[in-house]
């Protein structure tokens, strides 16, 4: 299974890149507890892992067929049965079409919609996360994938009228059959939109920053 390499026509950040100025305390703490040779080769084997468990999904989506090839197949194949599992306990729930690449010209970012749907007749824009329950029943929402949502919901709404104002995170377990769901309404997500835009001025400023000291 092929990993996509995504090309936007401008420079502008994407949303995970800006969202990387975000302390994460619990990162953090797996570094210091791991050697650094571990800790990149896991990191890189959950990102592409993720990126496989995505493009499945969206090969489920477009084309109503699952394939799985790949190196880790215990961990896809448990993400997919998860993703299974929500599409059975959620019968009300239509997907349309998946990965769409947005780029918001207003406030100048880049983002991939994993995909769009309805719930009954509502338009909904979904985001699909992965992660481990370990001993818990699901896998967690980390406020972090609200910012992200919001950001996609905004660059959307931008360039893609008629404007959703709903969003639905879900996360799939890979280590187990099990999935997380979480809903966000037109508050939340301007909410969360400006926790977006202050990550946003910081990456910047940050940007900026590396210049100044070569205008003196």
């Amino acid at each position: 299974m092929a990993t996509l390499k995504r090309q936007y026509l401008n420079d502008f950040p994407s949303v995970t890149t800006v969202l990387g100025v975000l302390r994460k305390i619990g990162l953090e703490f797996w570094f210091k507890k791991n050697t650094e040779a571990f800790c990149n080769a896991a990191s890189a084997k959950g990102k592409l892992i993720g990126t496989q468990i995505h493009e499945a999904i969206e090969n489920y989506i477009l084309k109503n067929e699952v394939k799985v090839d790949t190196a880790y197949p215990e961990e896809v194949t448990n993400a997919l049965k998860s993703f299974m599992l929500f599409r059975t306990e959620n019968p009300g729930i239509s997907l349309e079409w998946s990965e769409m690449m947005l780029t918001s010209e207003l406030h100048k970012f880049n983002g991939t919609l994993d995909c769009k749907g309805k719930v009954i007749n509502l338009p909904i824009i979904f985001d699909w996360k992965t992660g481990e329950a370990k001993k818990k029943d699901k896998p967690d929402i980390y406020d972090e994938y609200k910012y992200q949502v919001a950001a996609y919901v905004t660059a959307h709404n931008e360039i893609h009228p008629p404007e959703i104002f709903d969003a639905i995170i879900v996360s799939f377990a890979k280590d187990k059959i099990a999935y997380n769901m979480y809903r966000m309404g037109k508050e939340e997500i301007a909410d969360c939109f400006e926790v977006f835009l202050a990550c946003l001025k910081i990456y910047n400023y940050q940007k900026k920053e590396k210049n100044y000291g070569l205008r003196s």
